[in-house]
């Protein structure tokens, strides 16, 4: 070989070497970044606990918090450093044995995390494929295993990552779950690398009535938004619309905050919508599913229903506590100094009519799921307004969350929810939210809800509502 052939070969090589080599030590620095030190898992932990007993509306308090810190000693972890996978995957199952959906760290979403190529919903045990990356799974189809698991069996092992009163509340969690299973269940150890190394997954699915299974790649949680909408997905609920079913106008609601541009654009749609269908003699509020945090919502809505003052007695429990300063302000409570005491407060939601005004007869329909501050809407409108809810009972029971805060933890890149009020109505304790006319629902007809094929409920609820209208 001449000389400069060889020069040429080992100026090749070299630049090759040195090229892996800056590669290496750049995805190695990156990694190295997104490691969580334990001090700040610990102290992330110790915040949750703090929480529970300086915040938390109960008067067990100390008893869940030492819950979870035994919990939490099971799966202490005896590394330096983690990913903030691992984080979650050792701080949420001990937040979890709280059983309040509202008490809980929500996974934390990376760029560079593998994921199935498709997302999911879980409907009664059963999990619907609401969107793909893929060709060979399809929206709608139903995933029967993942690399020769049973369904059945991942969610027992996604279960300690969710919170909640039971499994029907805990299974609204699972979908992310499912998707994060390559970094939440298979991920053996951390690996650096200078470029991204898909796993194969065997996929079996039952779609249009036969099953098959399907081998799929996984990909990165940044690449899958850019590839997914390439294919059709389920439809989903906006935060909010209006239609007409007949002579029946139809408010469907989301779930949405009141925070940033949306809120201005929500009360324009609600003024909008009214003031051209001020005529109307009938509205129904759609408020299935919707788990939204803040009350004005719907009362902005409700103020164009009524045409006087009226205002509903409410009970509320919030800790005397100078962490709960905004809480107590916001219900009448002038606060002095922290006694921890869980107060018990009266306090009024109010109703002022609000222009346009619409003489109609007001309904709401409402499912399992709606909770939060939508239940409390909901449980305030059944003093007001009798025999006018359709649905079925509730999952969440009456006395519930009212108030919830979040905290961001920059470092493990997870947001932390935590309740600081609950409604604390004379009532049993576990009462839920029951219709005054109930609709049954079997699992098909909630598969086929999520597919968009059929609304049985909403169709039920037009039924109830027109014989009503024509008996009186």
């Amino acid at each position: 070989m001449k000389t400069g052939t060889k020069l040429f070969v080992i100026f090749l090589i070299s630049g090759i070497v040195v090229t892996l080599s800056l590669s290496w030590i750049i995805e190695f620095y990156k990694y190295q970044k997104r490691l969580v030190p334990l001090d700040k898992v610990e102290r992330l932990f110790d915040n949750a606990v703090r929480t529970i007993k300086e915040t938390y509306p109960s008067e067990d308090r100390e008893e869940i918090a030492r819950k979870v810190l035994d919990e939490y000693y099971k799966l202490k972890p005896n590394r330096k450093k983690m990913l903030p996978i691992d984080v979650f995957k050792v701080i949420q199952p001990a937040l979890s044995v709280v059983n309040d959906q509202n008490f809980r760290l929500y996974p934390p979403t990376e760029p560079v995390y593998s994921v199935l190529p498709f997302t999911v919903t879980v409907v009664d045990g059963r999990v619907i494929v609401s969107s793909s990356a893929v060709k060979d799974i399809i929206a709608g189809d139903e995933v029967l295993e993942i690399n020769g698991r049973k369904i059945s069996e991942l969610i027992d092992l996604l279960l300690p990552y969710t919170s909640g009163e039971n499994y029907s509340v805990r299974e609204q969690q699972l979908s992310s779950l499912i998707q994060l299973i390559p970094e939440l269940v298979d991920k053996k150890k951390d690996r650096i690398g200078i470029f991204y190394r898909q796993k194969e997954y065997n996929i079996k699915v039952m779609s249009d009535g036969a099953e098959k299974t399907v081998v799929v790649k996984t990909m990165t949680a940044m690449s899958y938004t850019r590839e997914s909408v390439q294919f059709p997905a389920l439809p989903t609920r906006r935060p909010f619309e209006f239609y007409e079913e007949g002579n029946i106008g139809v408010f469907k609601f989301g779930t949405f905050s009141l925070s940033g541009t949306i809120y201005n654009t929500y009360r324009e749609f609600l003024t909008n919508t009214l003031v051209y269908n001020k005529d109307m003699k009938v509205v129904l509020v759609d408020l299935r599913g919707v788990a939204s945090r803040d009350f004005t919502i719907f009362k902005e809505l409700f103020e164009h229903f009524v045409d006087e003052r009226t205002s509903v007695e409410r009970w509320i429990s919030i800790v005397n506590t100078a962490y709960n300063i905004s809480v107590l302000n916001k219900y009448g409570v002038d606060f002095e100094k922290t006694t921890n005491e869980l107060l018990r407060i009266k306090f009024f939601h109010t109703f002022e009519p609000r222009e346009p005004v619409i003489k109609a007869d007001v309904w709401i329909l409402f499912d399992r799921y709606t909770s939060n501050a939508a239940l409390d809407f909901i449980y305030t409108f059944k003093k007001l307004r009798k025999d006018r809810t359709i649905g079925e009972p509730t999952l969440m029971k009456i006395n519930h969350t009212t108030e919830v805060d979040y905290k961001f933890d920059d470092s493990a890149k997870t947001s932390f929810m935590f309740p600081t009020a609950v409604i604390s109505e004379d009532t049993q304790r576990d009462v839920v939210l029951e219709p005054d006319y109930e609709i049954e629902l079997s699992t098909e007809e909630r598969i086929n809800y999520v597919k968009g094929i059929e609304d049985v409920m909403l169709n039920k609820a037009l039924e109830i509502i027109k014989e009503r209208t024509i008996k009186r």
